[in-house]
């Protein structure tokens, strides 16, 4: 099975074009799939242009004041979709990071929050492990099936309640994203199928 490449997008101002860090996740992840960005604003519209995408997004915490923060950054993601891995960079210690932005990081589900002194091998371990998840994890595989269907097939009616309501694959993607009920009623009635095929030793994982 041939998986949709994943991109990694390093949103921050205190790193640069040689920076080892950019150069080892270019030569893991393709020049192609590597986009940087000083800008916080320029960094987070592509994000939000390319949902259509596998995406890791490397996000430092503090940007110049004419730039939004990783924070609000963060939060204009969040409000669109949930499938978007985020890491957390600052060069701050944990301890000064306003609380506030703490919890928003936990509720909406940052994937890691690392220092930006810490060795670079160990952040590609952590993207290494979002882009892992992002192949195997039921509402990526979804969204990316989704996404590679025209757009006539995505507006027409697919998933119909017992209260006769009819939801589009647009739709359902988009409760996919935001991880809202439709979304995770057809995420845990595949996990429900996948484990009668494989009760019933249906062990070719091809078909």
């Amino acid at each position: 099975m041939n998986l949709t490449p994943t991109k990694v997008i390093v949103i921050h101002d205190d790193l640069d074009k040689n920076d080892p860090l950019i150069i080892s996740i270019q030569e893991n992840y393709g020049e192609e799939n590597t986009m940087f960005f000083k800008k916080s604003e320029e960094g987070l519209q592509y994000v939000l242009n390319n949902l259509t995408q596998k995406l890791i997004v490397l996000l430092d915490l503090n940007f110049k004041s004419n730039e939004p923060s990783g924070v609000d950054v963060f939060e204009s993601i969040r409000e669109k979709t949930a499938l978007v891995y985020v890491i957390i960079m600052t060069a701050s210690s944990l301890n000064s990071v306003n609380n506030n932005d703490l919890v928003k990081f936990i509720n909406n589900d940052a994937l890691a929050f690392i220092q930006s002194t810490d060795d670079y091998q160990d952040v590609l371990k952590l993207i290494n492990k979002a882009a892992h998840q992002l192949d195997v994890r039921v509402d990526s595989v979804l969204e990316e099936w989704i996404t590679k269907l025209s757009d006539e097939e995505r507006q027409k009616p697919y998933l119909k309640l017992k209260e006769d309501r009819e939801f589009s694959l647009n739709e359902i993607l988009t409760s996919i994203r935001e991880q809202g009920d439709i979304g995770k009623l057809l995420e845990k009635n595949i996990l429900k199928l996948a484990i009668d095929l494989l009760t019933r030793q249906k062990r070719n994982l091809n078909e």
